[in-house]
């Protein structure tokens, strides 16, 4: 079998990666791909089963365990996509940019242990893409000068539904937790992710949990939790596409301030476009111990019915499960019980 959608020990051509306000526009990404039929290199493996067998993780990778379904209260929103003959990929270290076929669904499996990177993993084309559980790791800010080096995930041009669940994305120099580029009209799933402490301020890297500037045309998130020095979600579709998203829900998110008030440091925790019809957000927790929801999220009138502030994350309602290399997926509510 040859090789599908993907380069092999290129360098890609630089890509316009905005930051918000002032940050600085730049990335290399790396794809580094060795395809074997049904043996592991490196911890690498790109295999596609027969449609008639079943899709198994490879051996080097991390398996998601099966359980029986939580009570509905507990479980995700959404289930993952429905995947036609998949290509399954193993991620090693050496990864940092996949380049997947147009057209081909995939599922991805990261290792059982964490995954240091240095430098982010790219999730660059195909149809329907899955990736359930595991732990990506940046480099410290020693290790890794560049910010954009220390960014943990970039989504960029599905054209299916790619879902990410159960994922943990942490490390000491962390900058960016996910980045979102989708021009093709994909349909964005983040259930139970977990994003650990993102650095930045003002003056240096404009640090978000998750910022979105073109597309998707649907961003579904259910069950996530992110600390920030500067920023949380900043959600701009249309900033280089002219056509708006067809609907956004956001679900059971926690977000928390690390630098919080005027002479914290800290910016804005939720921030969007002025007209936002396509917005629907519900069970949404800022922990900072800021007085008043203004000032901390922008527009006030798009997040002010769904967003709440406590000054901690007691009796906060969250999905089951833990983000991370032990994850264990509480299952999906199904169209009768929703």
């Amino acid at each position: 079998m040859g090789v599908r959608g993907m380069t092999l020990g290129e360098r890609t051509d630089p890509d316009i990666s905005p930051q918000s306000g002032s940050r600085r526009i730049r990335w290399v990404g790396v794809a580094a791909v060795i395809v074997v039929a049904a043996l592991a290199v490196g911890g690498i493996v790109l295999s596609r089963p027969r449609p008639s067998q079943p899709l198994v993780a490879p051996t080097t990778a991390r398996s998601v365990p099966t359980t029986a379904p939580a009570p509905v209260a507990e479980r995700l929103t959404w289930a993952p996509p429905r995947l036609a003959t998949p290509i399954t990929l193993a991620i090693g270290p050496d990864i940092h940019e996949l380049r997947l076929e147009a057209g081909q669904d995939y599922l991805l499996v990261l290792p059982r242990n964490p995954l240091l990177l240095a430098g982010e993993l790219v999730i660059n084309g195909g149809r329907n893409v899955v990736l359930i559980g595991g732990e990506i790791v940046v480099p410290s800010i020693a290790d890794a000068p560049d910010p954009h080096d220390r960014r943990g995930l970039l989504l960029k041009g599905q054209t299916g539904t790619v879902h990410i669940e159960g994922l943990r994305i942490s490390g000491a120099g962390l900058s960016e937790g996910i980045d979102i580029d989708q021009r093709d009209g994909a349909v964005v799933q983040l259930e139970n992710i977990a994003i650990a402490t993102v650095h930045g301020s003002r003056a240096t890297n404009h640090a978000d949990v998750v910022q979105v500037w073109a597309g998707p045309a649907q961003l579904l998130i259910d069950g996530l939790t992110g600390t920030t020095e500067y920023q949380g979600l900043f959600l701009l579709p249309d900033q280089f596409l002219s056509k708006p998203p067809e609907s956004y829900d956001l679900r059971r998110i926690v977000i928390t301030s690390a630098q919080s008030g005027p002479t914290g440091g800290a910016g804005y925790l939720l921030w969007t476009t002025d007209s936002t019809p396509w917005l629907s957000v519900s069970d949404v927790v800022l922990v900072d111990p800021r007085a008043d929801l203004r000032g901390m999220v922008r527009p006030f009138s798009a997040w002010e019915q769904g967003v709440r502030l406590q000054s901690d994350s007691v009796g906060v309602r969250l999905p089951r499960g833990t983000p991370g290399v032990s994850y264990s997926s509480p299952g999906y509510v199904t169209q009768g019980e929703m």
